[in-house]
């Protein structure tokens, strides 16, 4: 399954390229997460509760830093088991000055495994999507606290 897409932020790009670095940030931002540990340099352990069509659970993994060149480019990789399945991803955010704003372009992939693959693709993309929404609306929320932001 492939995700992409753009989205305009109203803060620097430096500014953001922190937030996104931030575990306390993305651990206020990201869905689902109820616990997002540092367990060395670009390491984290998480925990997640997801709902992902019929499958509601826990999902226990690892998130790591694969590249990064502030303020520019973050590369992640995120790999999560659960009593349903496994879900792998990588995922690239670009971000890029626009007229004193920053707009981030992000492109990743997800595998599924176990009963998470049995769900249609449809269902899962349409999934997928609904919690990048969430992820971006409270990432917004959280800039617009901290630095007083307008967002596109």
């Amino acid at each position: 399954m492939r995700l992409q897409g753009e989205k305009p932020f109203g803060v620097a790009r430096e500014t953001l390229f922190r937030a996104l670095e931030d575990p306390q940030v993305l651990g206020r931002t990201l869905p689902g997460v109820k616990e997002l540990v540092a367990e060395g340099q670009g390491r984290y352990r998480t925990v997640l509760e997801l709902a992902l069509g019929p499958f509601k659970g826990q999902f226990r993994g690892q998130v790591e830093v694969r590249e990064r060149c502030p303020p520019e480019t973050l590369a992640l990789r995120l790999s999560v088991e659960s009593p349903v399945g496994r879900a792998e991803g990588e995922g690239r955010l670009f971000l890029e000055e626009a007229e004193g704003a920053t707009r981030m372009r992000y492109e990743g992939e997800a595998r599924l495994m176990g009963g998470l693959a049995a769900l249609g693709g449809r269902l899962l993309l349409g999934a997928a999507q609904g919690l990048l929404d969430q992820f971006f609306r409270n990432l917004e929320a959280e800039l617009g606290r901290r630095y007083g932001a307008g967002t596109g």
